[in-house]
């Protein structure tokens, strides 16, 4: 592609050599340039444009403030206001294709669940579709992890690019409060959005919950398709704010949740010995479905899966046929299939007090009388530090016993992060070292007993220092029982 078919009032040509100049792709990271490329300077550091124009990158993009300091080497300079945006705009021009329907979904909690939900309701109704979040990129026999929740926007509008090739039009993505901030979704068009709640996380990178709120609302106000619509769960005053400025801004909305003034109303959800049946009413409609959900938050989740599903040309009764059977996410309130049938084991990814405490209130539901409900759970190192006091606090309140562990303590002292959790736990039990914590929690359970292991989920892997070590909850447990059978 031409440079200058490049550039628009944003991105200007500073430097060019002559006018004929072509590059072959673009990349934010040095070590990935290839011969041809153009080189998009996102922190400034003259090391990494060193290491791009040895790689061979024609032009580099960058900050008109960044150009002084560039190598005098540097023939080609493109210059912007916004980096980001701009190399947004050219990843959408070397890669123009995208699925028709795409449906974004954003919040604290919940982003997996809506994402995985719809993805298993397409394929159980033979809808080509994809998802991509947390737990990768999945569509036909791909299955591919990624670093990032939301990819950035080059390698984004690549995989975009990618299933509109294979015929895919049905796409369910999660989109993060720090993709949003920083336009990783830009040109993206954005069919369906949907708001699940917001509640304190990721404090370190966004200050306050202002800024974090205002990062999910651009995916309303700047990002979802004029002809587009919200579905936004309105029972946190967040969701009730995101409907009013949809309301405002004349963007066309849904809402849904357990209050009488959602459009989609869950009406009653009647929990039996092995499956939960739900009542949810539309308008005049009312409709019943059997699920193995227990909590009400992934009922939500649910339930909003189910609206875009519906947005996305399903008809409810059809989406309703097999939902009984609707897989969950890995590591969101998953009870361990375990040999020794009179222990009930959860593990779940809830990483933020609201999590915490929206999983022990369910789990609290389904325990049995004077049994108790066990934790064991950590914060990670490295972020946001005032979650330790609020989610010690939950702990106190909604568990019986608490062990309180090691996260992913990354480069923080892990003994440090225990006791500052465990200052506001006084029923806790400080345990240094995951895998012991949850040895000691399994061997304390009596019959009927619940055990939830908190704040890894999926995850295969614990940071400590600069290593990464493999880890896995649900493993960790399983072994540990199957042990504790053949004593």
């Amino acid at each position: 592609m031409y440079l200058t078919k490049l550039t628009d009032q944003t991105i200007k040509v500073y430097k060019m050599e002559h006018k004929g100049l072509k590059v072959s792709g673009i990349s934010f990271d040095s070590r990935k340039i290839k011969y041809g490329m153009l080189f998009a300077l996102i922190k400034e550091n003259n090391q990494y444009i060193s290491d791009a124009l040895r790689l061979g990158a024609k032009a580099v993009l960058c900050k008109k403030r960044d150009v002084n300091n560039l190598n005098k080497t540097v023939k080609n300079i493109l210059v912007t206001d916004d980096t980001r945006l701009a190399a947004a705009k050219i990843a959408k021009d070397f890669f123009p294709y995208q699925p028709k329907y795409i449906s974004a979904v954003t919040g604290t909690n919940g982003k997996t669940s809506v994402v995985n939900f719809l993805y298993e309701i397409w394929k159980k109704n033979n809808i080509n579709g994809a998802s991509f979040g947390t737990l990768g990129i999945k569509y036909k026999n791909v299955n591919k992890r990624t670093k990032l929740t939301t990819l950035d926007s080059i390698n984004l509008h690549r995989e975009l690019d990618k299933l509109k090739n294979k015929k895919i039009n049905f796409l369910a993505m999660e989109a993060s409060s720090h993709a949003l901030e920083q336009k990783r979704m830009d040109k993206v068009k954005v069919k369906f959005a949907l708001f699940t709640n917001l509640s304190r996380d990721h404090l370190d990178y966004h200050k306050d919950m202002k800024k974090y709120f205002f990062s999910k609302k651009r995916l309303f106000e700047s990002l979802l398709d004029k002809k587009g619509k919200a579905v936004i769960c309105i029972d946190n005053k967040y969701g009730k704010k995101i409907k009013n400025i949809c309301d405002a801004k004349k963007i066309n909305n849904i809402s849904y949740g357990f209050g009488k003034q959602c459009d989609w109303r869950i009406v009653d959800v009647n929990r039996l010995p092995n499956s939960t049946i739900v009542t949810i009413k539309n308008k005049n409609k009312q409709y019943n479905f059997k699920c193995k959900l227990i909590a009400e938050y992934e009922i939500e989740n649910l339930v909003g899966a189910i609206i875009l599903a519906k947005l996305n040309g399903l008809k409810v009764n059809k989406i309703l046929e097999d939902i009984e059977n609707i897989k969950k996410s890995k590591g969101r309130l998953k009870k361990i299939s375990m040999r020794i049938k009179n222990l009930s084991i959860y593990i779940d990814y809830a990483h933020t007090p609201e999590a915490l405490k929206k999983s022990l209130v369910a789990l609290r539901l389904i325990l049995k009388l004077n049994a108790r409900l066990i934790l064991v759970f950590g914060c990670g190192g490295e972020r946001d530090k005032g979650k330790r006091k609020m989610m010690g606090t939950v702990a106190e309140k909604f568990a019986d016993i608490v062990f309180i562990t090691d996260d992913n303590p990354r480069n923080e002292d892990p003994a440090s992060i225990r006791n500052e959790i465990a200052s506001h736990c006084k029923k806790s039990i400080n345990v240094e070292g995951r895998k012991k914590a949850i040895t000691k929690a399994i061997n304390i359970m009596k019959k009927n007993d619940i055990l939830l292991i908190a704040g890894k989920g999926h995850e295969k892997t614990q940071e400590i220092k600069d290593k990464v070590l493999l880890f896995d909850d649900e493993i960790v447990a399983k072994e540990y029982c199957y042990k504790r059978l053949s004593l």
